[in-house]
């Protein structure tokens, strides 16, 4: 079979699907509705996901996914990405779509052999690829930055819904927290104080106010925190009121399974931001240096977002020395949002 036909019959039933993003848990949640329409264009076909190992657990229960093949090396690991690229003819993929771009992906989608390879039209990287996205547009919410890849396969559909499934184990471990603390009919509001990106952070003390605000409103307040954040998180536990609690450590699914049960989130923008959307929390984020447009759902009144007025707005810099951003966005702001999304009961 000449290539040209492999490709043909690849790309009209393909056998074996290969998505590729190494990056962190709310990329990967922002990738599930393109998941699922690919399931739906291909129902009979396995559809893998290669991802890192950290946000890899919440792709657990997906029913559009096969299997989630960890990928263990670090990004500066230059010998790791070889050696991983080099496994990957051994998995007879159809079709690799890379929803990253990066020099180690693109040579994981090339190293791959299959005879349908989509990425992005990146300089240095266009040649792993046998198709390139269609259409790419910016400033978009990002699950539909992500369709440009699925149109050189006729998919022309695009879905913003994420997806999340807490499994039983974890569901169950929020019924013990909760019948521990007593919380069975109690109106409980989660708080992310935290971020990756410290510039991102809105100021402590300014959620301090905001979570007194909310227990004087009858609501239970729980801080939420990931790795290398409870004594940030901590720090501002003890500066609230004894009955706001923060949670204890959990994996990603008890994170989503108790996001699930609560009846808002206050976020800084990130990744347990995207969990909260996705198992169907309503969410109130303060926004920075990120862009709205870009991580909240538009159109959909369950999920707000408040930020100041200023020109450097939006910029998306990892590194600021004012933050004056976050500065802007004042308690009031962030309460009479609450106030306006009308969940609190």
């Amino acid at each position: 079979m000449t290539h040209r036909a492999r490709m043909i019959a690849a790309m009209s039933n393909p056998r074996r699907i290969c998505l590729i993003l190494l990056r962190a848990m709310g990329d990967v949640v922002l990738t599930t509705p393109a998941v699922r329409v690919l399931k739906k264009r291909f129902p009979d076909a396995q559809i893998d996901f290669i991802t890192n190992r950290a946000p890899a657990e919440i792709l657990t229960g997906n029913p559009n996914l096969h299997q989630v093949i960890v990928y263990p090396y670090r990004p500066e690991d230059v010998f790791g990405a070889i050696k991983f690229s080099l496994s990957m003819a051994r998995y007879n993929y159809d079709i690799v779509i890379d929803f990253l771009g990066t020099p180690a992906t693109a040579l994981m989608t090339w190293c791959s052999r299959a005879p349908v390879r989509i990425g992005y039209n990146l300089r240095m990287r266009r040649f792993a690829y046998t198709h390139l996205d269609q259409g790419y547009v910016p400033n978009v919410y990002n699950p539909l930055s992500k369709f440009p890849l699925l149109k050189p396969l006729g998919i022309l559909e695009e879905e913003t819904e994420t997806e999340v499934y807490p499994t039983a184990e974890a569901e169950a471990w929020v019924d013990q927290l909760f019948a521990m603390r007593g919380w069975e009919r109690a109106s409980v509001v989660a708080l992310a104080t935290s971020a990756t990106n410290p510039v991102r952070r809105w100021i402590p003390e300014r959620f301090v106010q905001v979570a007194k605000w909310l227990r004087h409103q009858g609501q239970q307040v729980v801080l939420v925190w990931g790795p290398g954040e409870e004594g940030y998180v901590n720090v501002i536990q003890r500066q609230c009121e004894e009955s706001v609690v923060m949670s204890p450590k959990t994996t990603l699914m008890q994170l989503a399974a108790l996001l699930k049960r609560c009846r808002l989130l206050v976020a800084n923008c990130g990744g347990v931001k995207h969990v909260a959307v996705a198992v169907g929390t309503p969410t109130l984020t303060i926004h920075g240096p990120s862009d709205p447009r870009v991580w909240t759902p538009s159109g959909d009144p369950r999920h707000a977002f408040v930020r100041g007025q200023l020109d450097c707005l939006k910029c998306d810099e990892k590194e600021c020395k004012t933050i004056e951003c976050m500065e802007a966005v004042s308690v009031d702001q962030v309460i009479n949002a609450i106030t306006a999304m009308r969940v609190l009961g």
